[in-house]
């Protein structure tokens, strides 16, 4: 590939079917407006810009929840229900696409590297439909890093850094496309924490919490439900913890969890008024009709069954109201909880890690490889740092996001409205000078800070 002389780039746009829960702030076609105006350049009338979507410019994890048919936490969509979703997105986003066909036609370059998110590019069909929708798109996928300018500009999704965001890594980020057990089954992708999480509870709160998928590391969520006054909630939130926890371990841990299950169980076991109301529960809300008060000591004899069983209430997609007072008898009689020891919730902890100075530490291994120019996504939230001649961006997200100090403070209620939270518009455009130094910037087209 022949180097632009200028990269613009940008991450994280969560482009979805265009509908009530797509989180890309599109409102105005600012991004199709965008991509005409640097077209409209002396660089973009030459045909001497390439724009980068560096991560997550596609929500395939969100969009069409539906076309996703296996229940694993091994494996993701297979080809053909990942491009049941992208064509929702195709659809719902067609100005976004023809902007960018229109744009490359004086000779400027689109090329997409993935997130995980949008982990869906590395499906044959699903490029070949891009492109016959977006022109010679080019998919650059499978890279930790990928460099621009002999190795001065350093760009990367940030997904695969484990100091970043231990949830949404990738063991085989190199080609996700995986062989299923039985050879008769179609590969799958692989399934990452983050995604299965999305899949398993996030989804089934957007309705209810707009703004539930914009939380970062999405394990924030246990966080809040902990911090809220219900012991039904609490109970929410220490199932969220042990799901992430069991299905990988660097995610949350277990050292430090409160240790309700057994405060659960007991109450379950030995409270007749409290299996009458669960077995009200599985009657309403499940549908299980022959369930009844004397069979649910049996039915939730362990934590694990008790997990399995708040799953299933999440996942019936009902007014949490229709389940969550029986989850709050079960609160101990005695404020505290038996075996916490008062340790700082682990929950709390996995939320707690600072995204910020992580990308920093990494920006500068990349500057000691040599790079004067590092770019990072993923995180959402707009950064820059200078430090002498080398720089450090992250553009954020062209999603409204949780500012970094905020997100102690965050209750469920904050979750029901989107229009309090801000947006911030960017892009970061390098130039290659003709004394071959890299002039950077970071451009905001549109920022909305709310009051």
């Amino acid at each position: 590939m022949t180097q632009k002389r200028v990269t613009l780039i940008v991450s994280d746009l969560h482009v979805g079917d265009g509908g009530a829960g797509d989180d890309f702030v599109d409102h105005k076609c600012q991004f199709a407006t965008f991509v005409r105006e640097q077209a409209a350049t002396e660089r973009g009338r030459a045909g001497e810009i390439e724009l980068i979507f560096n991560g997550d410019f596609l929500e395939f994890a969100q969009t069409c929840p539906q076309a996703y048919t296996l229940d694993s936490s091994e494996y993701w969509c297979s080809e053909e229900e990942s491009v049941i979703k992208l064509d929702c997105i195709l659809a719902g986003h067609s100005k976004v696409f023809d902007a960018l066909k229109a744009f490359q036609q004086p000779g400027n370059q689109v090329t997409l590297f993935e997130g995980n998110h949008d982990v869906d590019l590395h499906w044959d069909c699903i490029q070949s439909r891009i492109r016959a929708k977006a022109g010679g798109v080019r998919f650059e996928l499978g890279n930790a890093w990928n460099v621009r300018y002999d190795g001065r500009l350093y760009i990367s999704h940030g997904h695969l850094f484990s100091s970043v965001d231990p949830v949404n890594e990738f063991k085989n980020y190199r080609d996700p496309r995986l062989n299923q057990p039985a050879m008769d089954l179609p590969k799958r992708l692989e399934m990452c924490p983050g995604t299965l999480f999305m899949v398993q509870f996030v989804n089934h709160l957007e309705a209810r919490y707009p703004f539930a998928d914009n939380l970062h590391p999405p394990t924030a969520l246990a966080d809040i439900l902990w911090r809220e006054d219900r012991w039904g909630l609490k109970a929410v939130g220490w199932l969220l913890a042990r799901f992430m926890a069991r299905h990988r371990s660097v995610t949350l841990g277990h050292e430090g969890l409160p240790n309700i299950g057994p405060q659960l169980l007991n109450a379950i076991q030995l409270d007749d008024f409290l299996q009458r109301k669960i077995a009200a529960v599985y009657r309403d809300v499940l549908h299980q009709l022959d369930v009844t008060a004397e069979k649910v000591p049996a039915k939730l004899d362990s934590e694990d069954a008790i997990v399995g069983f708040v799953e299933e209430l999440i996942a019936a997609d009902v007014p949490w109201e229709h389940w969550l007072p029986a989850l709050d008898l079960a609160k101990p009689a005695v404020s505290g909880i038996s075996g916490s020891g008062g340790a700082t919730l682990m929950i709390r902890q996995a939320a707690k890690i600072d995204q910020r100075q992580a990308c920093i530490t990494i920006a500068e291994g990349a500057w000691k490889a040599g790079a004067e120019v590092v770019v990072l996504g993923h995180t959402h939230l707009p950064q820059k740092v200078e430090k002498g001649a080398a720089r450090y961006y992250n553009p954020g997200s062209w999603t409204r996001y949780v500012e970094f100090n905020r997100m102690d403070s965050l209750t469920l209620d904050d979750l029901r409205r989107e229009d309090r939270f801000p947006y911030q518009l960017n892009c970061v455009r390098v130039e290659a000078m003709n004394n071959e130094s890299l002039r950077s910037e970071m451009i905001c087209l549109e920022m909305l800070s709310p009051s």
